[in-house]
């Protein structure tokens, strides 16, 4: 009775926030995987945290998860199929794998993962202090940006025969900028279609989703409301039609870490404070414009890509007069995402996002440059795990 009640009410609430929801525009005609949620995880639950289960039991955290995922497991069941449908027609992607599992443990050092498909249903839990994941409605916009992610990776798997044009673009590159934006988009535009419109807008706009979205400042400037997709234009036309060196390119290059074996000094640039977090100094041209005169390589401005005579025209779509006016401008935003440098370089507009670095996978070292497509900034790799306890 108590199992028949839950599925009643699941599916009571599936129907309430659904009530804006569009299914009649996608075909359903494409393969999809089968997708299992699997919570027999104690081997890889143990395996993420060595440490933590010397002294602690597996067993019994793997138990809790299997008592506590009845909601995200009732509601795999009755939508995964749709969304699964949905990422493929809204992505222009086809999968290619037929098969995998989602693993429900109960910590995982981050939101979860991808590849292999990770959701903790207990605690983020960076060994420092364990963070309480998101509630159910939370947690079904995270499993679809999982899921998106997925989707985008099936351009690399080795049996895939169509030799997308995406798969070196750029915006494919694993960065917080690009490839965790295409993901972001690919997964409100599918949860528009499962969990509608104002339900996605409200979980979205979530203090979860705003402390847990490093590019959301990137996100709202370039892709939400400019890339609009449909079945008809799908997220992997819009990429194959973005020039590789366009105007979004360059706003979302990521930063990268100095080579370890860099023994070049860091010297001293003149001018400018030994501390502060920005690094560079302006002054006024002739034409009373604020121009960069002075830059140091190892600190915030130019790893986000700001460079020496660029010429600074707004920040965060205003006009500032001076030095002080443009840190104060910077200040303002820095916490909320990062601002808008409104940018002329070598008489071309640019748009220079000078973005907090303080992610837990990048060092305090940085220069401002591609990488190669073999860098990986993700722990997704971790082995699967069909193992009981």
């Amino acid at each position: 009775m108590k199992k028949l009640i839950l599925i009643i009410t699941l599916c009571l609430a599936v129907s309430g926030t659904a009530q804006n929801t569009n299914y009649s525009v996608f075909s359903y005609t494409y393969f999809i995987p089968k997708v299992t949620l699997n919570d027999n995880t104690a081997s890889l639950q143990q395996s993420i945290y060595p440490q933590l289960y010397k002294n602690r039991s597996v067993n019994g955290d793997i138990q809790w998860v299997k008592e506590n995922n009845s909601l995200l497991a009732e509601y795999w069941s009755l939508q995964g199929d749709t969304i699964l449908h949905i990422l493929t027609e809204m992505s222009g992607i086809e999968w290619i794998e037929p098969q995998f599992d989602i693993y429900a443990v109960r910590y995982f050092p981050t939101i979860g993962s991808a590849q292999p498909l990770i959701i903790p249903i207990g605690g983020i839990n960076d060994n420092v202090k364990i963070e309480a994941v998101p509630d159910f409605d939370k947690q079904r916009l995270l499993l679809i940006y999982q899921l998106s992610k997925r989707m985008l990776k099936q351009v690399y798997e080795p049996q895939e025969t169509n030799l997308y044009t995406i798969t070196n673009h750029p915006l494919m590159r694993e960065t917080p900028y690009r490839f965790d934006n295409l993901a972001m988009l690919l997964a409100l535009n599918t949860a528009y279609s499962v969990l509608g419109v104002d339900t996605t807008a409200d979980i979205y706009n979530s203090r979860f989703w705003k402390n847990k979205f490093p590019g959301r400042k990137i996100f709202e400037e370039y892709f939400e409301n400019s890339w609009i997709l449909s079945p008809d234009k799908p997220l992997a036309e819009w990429i194959a039609d973005e020039p590789s060196f366009s105007k979004l390119v360059s706003a979302t290059r990521p930063p990268r870490k100095i080579n370890q074996d860099d023994n070049r000094e860091k010297k001293y640039v003149e001018d400018i404070p030994l501390k502060g977090m920005f690094g560079f100094t302006v002054k006024h041209n002739s034409a009373y414009q604020l121009v960069v005169t002075k830059i140091d390589m190892y600190r915030l401005g130019y790893a986000c890509g700001l460079r020496e005579d660029d010429i600074i025209k707004r920040a965060d779509g205003k006009i500032v007069k001076n030095q002080k006016s443009l840190v104060e401008a910077l200040l303002a935003k820095i916490d909320e995402g990062g601002a808008v440098l409104e940018i002329v370089r070598n008489s071309e507009a640019l748009d220079i996002i000078i973005q907090p670095l303080d992610i837990n996978y990048l060092s305090d070292e940085y220069y401002f440059d591609e990488y190669n497509q073999s860098d990986s900034v993700y722990f997704d790799t971790l082995p699967p795990d069909t193992s009981g306890y």
